[in-house]
């Protein structure tokens, strides 16, 4: 994963400034309000008490785009030591294909939800995961995706992890193909994904252990129907009929509404200056005004500076003058009504 990006923040959240080094803490937005509308963490009380996901809790499979019968493998759950904690139950995707067909190109777990009406006060769906990537030992390497889908069945948009090169994509639907964030990720590795959507103004993001890999992109670019049915878990084949064992851990996955009517900004630090002053980078929506703030106790904030994003990239350059006064340093950024 690149490092380059130490810290990227939602409101009320912020970076820890040391000497030469940046450490962060994040938190949800206290100004945010959320309503659950799935979440598991598919564990034995939850109904998950097989070896599979398909079939329980409402969870379904579909191979090459079309429903099947509960499959016997592609999927399954396993204990596992996310967060240090052995007994969890972990969902899996990937490692053998199901016996009832015979050439697989993409194999998907998919719950549900149907959601076709964002007011302006909850325009956003966030949909949160956490997932790490087991490499194949066959020397077949496959493509895991989480792709979200409207309630026609379109897909929308999907974000790729090709386990041949590492490289994290994501793909719109205006058929140019995949697109390069310039992030990678590691084998066995724990990540907290979040891809946020704001329904209402048609833009995603999305960040990895608080960084952010993408932002303000379309939800759709071909005015599909700004609707919502839910983000599949997908293996997709690289070689049609030479699959690799490699399979997709993950776990907490969950989907919740949300307002304010914006996607909340993050705030990155970039890095020191040699005179002590700290360079910030606010990631936000299009062409919209943010306040940053400044704290060393996270308990007093002070305003010092307010800017407009940029109308392309949804981003903001922010300099920091004081920052050496301080021996630490807080930052959070707000949307200026």
């Amino acid at each position: 994963m690149n490092d380059t990006l130490k810290t990227i923040c939602w409101v009320e959240i912020a970076a820890i400034l040391a000497i030469f080094s940046v450490t962060a803490r994040a938190a949800i937005p206290n100004t945010e309000t959320r309503e659950i509308i799935y979440a598991t963490g598919f564990e034995a009380d939850e109904g998950f008490n097989r070896d599979l996901i398909t079939g329980h809790d409402g969870w379904l499979g579909s191979v090459n785009g079309a429903g099947g019968p509960l499959f016997d493998k592609g999927n399954g759950l396993v204990e596992g030591d996310f967060f240090d904690e052995p007994g969890r139950q972990l969902a899996f995707i990937g490692f053998s294909l199901p016996d009832s067909v015979e050439t697989v190109e993409f194999f998907n777990l998919l719950h549900p939800v149907i959601i076709t009406n964002f007011p302006d006060s909850a325009p956003i769906i966030h949909f949160e995961v956490t997932m790490e990537i087991a490499d194949s030992t066959n020397n077949e390497r496959d493509v895991f995706s989480w792709s979200a889908y409207n309630s026609n069945g379109d897909v929308l948009f999907s974000l790729d992890f090709d386990n041949q090169t590492k490289v994290i994509s994501y793909i719109l639907n205006d058929d140019k193909g995949a697109i390069d964030t310039g992030y990678k990720f590691d084998h066995i590795r724990i990540y907290d994904l979040r891809i946020s959507m704001n329904f209402r103004r048609n833009l995603w993001c999305a960040t990895m252990n608080e960084t952010v890999i993408v932002n303000n992109q379309p939800i759709t670019t071909k005015d599909a129907e700004l609707t919502f049915s839910g983000i599949d878990a997908v293996w997709a084949i690289s070689a049609p009929g030479s699959p690799g064992d490699n399979h997709m851990f993950f776990d907490n996955y969950s989907i919740t509404r949300a307002g304010p009517p914006r996607i909340a900004p993050r705030v990155n630090v970039q890095g020191i200056l040699p005179d002590g002053k700290c360079v910030l980078r606010v990631f936000g929506e299009l062409d919209a005004e943010y306040q940053i703030e400044a704290s060393s106790d996270l308990n007093i904030w002070t305003p010092i500076k307010t800017g407009r994003t940029s109308a392309d990239e949804g981003i903001l350059d922010v300099v920091d003058d004081q920052a050496s006064l301080f021996p630490a340093r807080f930052y959070r950024a707000a949307t200026v009504p």
